[in-house]
C-alpha cells in the first residue's frame, strides 16, 4: 500500500473530527445573546406565625435574557394551597392578634445570573430580589382586609442557583432559590397605626424545575 493510500483514511478521520468540533462550537456559541421564555413548577417551602414550616405547590413563568456568561432573569410565580393560616396585630379590631386565612402567595423575582461553563450542561448561580405578597388574606376576627393585604406584602433579597441541560434552543433546568426573611411591616393612615406584623415569617426556600425555549437573538445583527 502506498503512502498516499495509507494517508487518505487518516486525513478523512481528522477532517471528520474537525467538522465535529466546529459543529459543537457553533451549538455552544448559539446560546450567546438570546431571549428565552419558559415555565416552571415545584415547591414553595415557608412558615407563618401560626404554621410550622411546610411545602405547598408552586408554578409560574419566566424570561431569561442571556449574554455570553451572564443573564437577566425575570419570573412571576404563584404558590397555592387552600386554608393556609397566619396572624398579625390589627389595631382596627381592638389591637389583638388577628387570625387570617389565605390560599395563594404571589412572587415577582428579578436576578442576575452567571453561567461559568459553556456547553450543553451548564450550572449557574446569581443574586436578585423582588416582591412577595399574600393574595387576598381573609381576616377572621373583624379585621380590615386592606390592612391584612398590606401586612402580607414585602420586598426580599434572594440567592439563586441551578443546573440546565441545553439541546439547541431548548433548555431543561432545575432551580433553587433562597429568599430572605420578609420585612416586619407597620401599616399607617396619617399618624394612626392600623396594623403591624408579617404574614410570612422566616426565610423562604423554593425548588422548581422546568423548560425554556429560545425566541432568537437578543441583539440586532448587521
Amino acid at each position: 500500500m502506498s503512502l498516499l493510500s495509507r494517508s487518505i483514511p487518516m486525513i478523512a478521520f481528522a477532517l471528520a473530527l474537525g467538522a465535529q468540533d466546529v459543529r459543537a462550537q457553533e451549538m455552544t456559541q448559539s446560546d450567546d445573546h438570546r431571549w428565552y421564555l419558559g415555565g416552571q413548577a415545584g415547591m414553595f417551602i415557608y412558615r407563618t406565625p401560626t404554621q410550622s414550616r411546610g411545602a405547598i405547590p408552586m408554578a409560574g413563568g419566566h424570561a431569561l435574557i442571556k449574554a455570553k456568561k451572564g443573564a437577566l432573569y425575570l419570573a412571576v410565580e404563584e404558590a397555592f394551597q387552600d386554608n393556609q393560616t397566619s396572624a398579625y396585630i390589627d389595631y382596627t379590631a381592638g389591637g389583638g392578634p388577628q387570625n387570617v386565612t389565605f390560599s395563594d402567595v404571589r412572587r415577582y423575582t428579578f436576578g442576575l445570573l452567571v453561567f461559568p461553563v459553556r456547553g450543553h450542561m451548564q450550572p449557574y448561580f446569581g443574586v436578585g430580589g423582588g416582591i412577595i405578597h399574600v393574595v387576598s388574606p381573609d381576616p377572621l376576627d373583624g379585621g380590615t382586609p386592606a390592612v391584612a393585604q398590606d401586612i402580607g406584602s414585602s420586598g426580599f433579597g434572594a440567592f439563586m442557583g441551578g443546573l440546565q441541560f441545553r439541546v439547541g434552543g431548548l433548555s431543561v433546568f432545575g432551580h433553587y432559590q433562597l429568599q430572605t426573611v420578609p420585612g416586619y411591616r407597620f401599616t399607617t393612615e396619617g399618624n394612626q397605626l392600623l396594623g403591624e406584623g408579617r404574614l410570612i415569617s422566616g426565610a423562604v426556600h423554593t425548588v422548581t424545575g422546568g423548560v425554556r425555549f429560545s425566541l432568537g437573538s437578543s441583539r440586532e445583527t448587521w
